[in-house]
């Protein structure tokens, strides 16, 4: 039984994920704030157990999927574990997690958005190593490989991502990304607090923001962690343009 981080889990895991096991463990652990059979908080100095099910699945053109879903508990609570379903390609839910925030480049104050998609969703084929979804999806739409955790290298590199790749934003503070016609993420900003304010702003002076994305990234409330999806090749960013976008008027039918 592996433990990384004060977490068992079941060493099962690397036929999927390979060398990515860890890591994966690793994010998994520091995002979890409740034990997913208790529902009591979890700190860091506890002992912890993480189960994980992999839905495995072929597509049309001989492309082999895999979908990793995982619950972090008490060890007191659970055990480690391992199920896989097989014959299921996408999960039926998929949930988006992320960030905004103010960064500063020289002398000017750039807003950004940093999100993921849960649960991780991977492809390639039988015996070689399997690929980020998420990251190919973005990597199509123009999107640059991140090789550094540095937000000054990031920004200094970054580049305007494709069309299809945008951002709008409401009268009453609705963030939307689209990529390639599908919601990717969506923020509800709160002017009343100083940071959405102070984002806003920076939006309004902007008319782009810098958007990265995807696996392997620690996004807590505390903040927002790059290094791991760096190292692993699996962080990437780009400018999308931002449109303001008004609300459509409430369409009353007659009596």
């Amino acid at each position: 039984m592996p433990i990384t981080s004060n977490v068992a889990w079941d060493g099962r895991l690397e036929l999927f994920k390979g060398r990515d096991s860890t890591q994966y463990v690793r994010t998994a652990a520091s995002t979890a704030t409740a034990c997913a059979t208790c529902g009591l908080p979890l700190t860091a100095d506890e002992q912890l157990s993480m189960s994980v099910a992999v839905s495995v699945g072929t597509g049309p053109d001989g492309t082999d999927y895999r979908a990793f879903d995982c619950c972090v508990c008490h060890r007191a609570c659970c055990v480690p574990d391992l199920t896989v379903h097989e014959g299921g390609v996408v999960p039926e839910e998929v949930t988006s997690a992320g960030a905004v925030m103010v960064l500063h480049y020289k002398t000017t104050a750039v807003p950004a958005l940093v999100f993921t998609l849960l649960p991780n969703l991977t492809f390639g084929v039988s015996g070689a190593e399997f690929s980020s979804v998420l990251v190919s999806v973005l990597l199509g739409q123009g999107f640059q490989l991140a090789p550094r955790a540095d937000w000054g290298f990031i920004l200094g590199h970054a580049e305007s991502v494709g069309s299809e790749t945008f951002c709008t934003l409401t009268p009453q503070g609705l963030l939307v990304l689209h990529v390639a016609g599908q919601d990717m993420y969506t923020h509800q900003m709160d002017r009343s607090e100083p940071d959405g304010a102070a984002w806003l702003e920076a939006a309004a002076h902007s008319g782009t923001l810098l958007v990265l994305g995807g696996d392997n990234l620690l996004i807590t409330q505390s903040g927002v962690d790059l290094s791991l999806a760096a190292s692993q090749g699996t962080l990437v960013a780009g400018l999308a343009t931002l449109i303001s976008r008004a609300t459509p008027p409430v369409e009353i039918s007659p009596e």
